[in-house]
């Protein structure tokens, strides 16, 4: 077996994951922590600390077709707008509803994590997402290089996009940059 590991592409933590999964549970391990591996090709590994979950192309697929909501798609567009790149729940808030007060937008903010969190848990991840949470203060989330890519091809072959791209312009104007 062969490993190789981009370290200007890959975060440590995807790196430990690819290493761990690779070779089984490491020497010294705790015995709590858990490797849930999928069937097929591995798009991403998330280390959550006391499991490894692996996510594949049909869990990720499957994630996607359940944001059926502008709001949602709008979320995970802007966790994967940079790769690495960490995501508060104020920044998302303030992306989602730009207009609303404070206390309405961090509300509907937490509210599109949870959900984003429950379709995740419905495909089989343990960690709820296919992007990292932070562990130590405030929450935020952020998504490595290979999710960002198939998140972004998904959000821009969504029925909704058109409508999204409506309601936020920011993400119409990315496409069109990108270009």
């Amino acid at each position: 077996m062969k490993l190789v590991i981009d370290t200007t592409e890959s975060t440590f933590e995807e790196a430990m994951a690819a290493v761990r999964t690779a070779y089984g549970r490491e020497i010294g391990q705790s015995q709590g922590v858990r490797n849930y591996q999928v069937p097929g090709r591995t798009v991403w590994n998330h280390n959550g600390g006391w499991f490894i979950q692996q996510w594949n192309a049909p869990m990720l697929r499957t994630w996607m077709e359940g944001l059926q909501e502008t709001e949602l798609l709008a979320a995970a567009w802007l966790i994967c707008r940079k790769p690495g790149v960490y995501v508060t729940i104020p920044e998302l808030a303030e992306f989602i509803l730009p207009d609303e007060d404070e206390r309405r937008r961090l509300a509907r903010a937490r509210r599109a994590v949870q959900a984003m969190m429950r379709l995740g848990r419905g495909v089989g991840s343990m960690g709820g997402m296919p992007f990292e949470k932070r562990e130590k203060g405030p929450s935020a989330y952020r998504a490595a290089k290979p999710i960002v890519t198939f998140v972004r091809r998904q959000i821009k072959e969504s029925q909704l996009y058109g409508q999204l791209t409506q309601e936020y312009p920011a993400i119409s104007e990315a496409a069109s940059a990108a270009r």
